[in-house]
C-alpha cells in the first residue's frame, strides 16, 4: 500500500528515535510534567565521592524510553505498543487522547546511519485520515474503475 498521511497529523506523532528535546511541541507538552521530577533530580550534581559522575546530567529520554515510562515495564518495544501487547492498547489510547496520532520510526535501511525515511503508524481511531493512494502499485482509481 501507499498512503497519504496529513503533515499536520505527523507534526504531532512521537518519534521513536529522537530525544524528548527535539520531540514535537504536542509530545514535549504531553511528556515534560512525567519528566520534570527526572529532570530535576539528575540536574543536580552529586557529592564529590561520586567522582567524574558528579556533575549535573541532562536527563533527556527517547521517544522509545518515553513509551516505556508510560507502559510503566522494563522494556517496551515497537511491537508490542504497535500489536496492543504490554500496555500497547492503553498506551496508545492515551497518547491519542493527549493529541498524539501515532508513533513514526526510522525505517530499516535509516536505523543504523540515524537518519533518511521514516514509518508511520497511526494508533487505533485515526485511520480516517489516511487515504489509500495505491495498492500493489495499482493506483487506487484505477482499480474502482476496474470494478465498475
Amino acid at each position: 500500500y501507499k498512503v497519504d498521511l496529513p503533515d499536520e497529523k505527523i507534526a504531532r506523532m512521537l518519534d521513536w528515535d529522537k530525544p524528548l528535546s527535539q520531540q514535537t511541541k504536542a509530545v514535549r507538552d504531553y511528556f515534560e510534567p512525567l519528566t520534570a521530577k527526572r529532570r530535576a533530580v539528575d540536574a543536580q550534581a552529586a557529592g564529590p565521592e561520586w567522582g567524574d559522575l558528579a556533575g549535573p546530567q541532562n536527563y533527556d529520554p527517547t521517544g522509545g524510553e518515553l513509551l516505556q515510562l508510560l507502559g510503566n515495564v522494563d522494556r517496551m518495544d515497537a511491537a508490542a505498543v504497535l500489536s496492543g501487547g504490554t500496555g500497547g492498547a492503553q498506551t496508545a489510547a492515551l497518547l491519542r487522547s493527549a493529541g498524539i496520532p501515532g508513533i513514526r520510526y526510522l525505517d530499516a535501511s535509516s536505523r543504523g546511519v540515524g537518519q533518511g525515511t521514516s514509518n508511520f503508524v497511526v494508533f487505533p481511531g485515526e485511520e480516517a485520515a489516511l487515504t489509500i493512494l495505491e495498492r500493489n502499485n495499482e493506483i487506487i482509481n484505477a482499480l474502482r474503475k476496474r470494478k465498475n
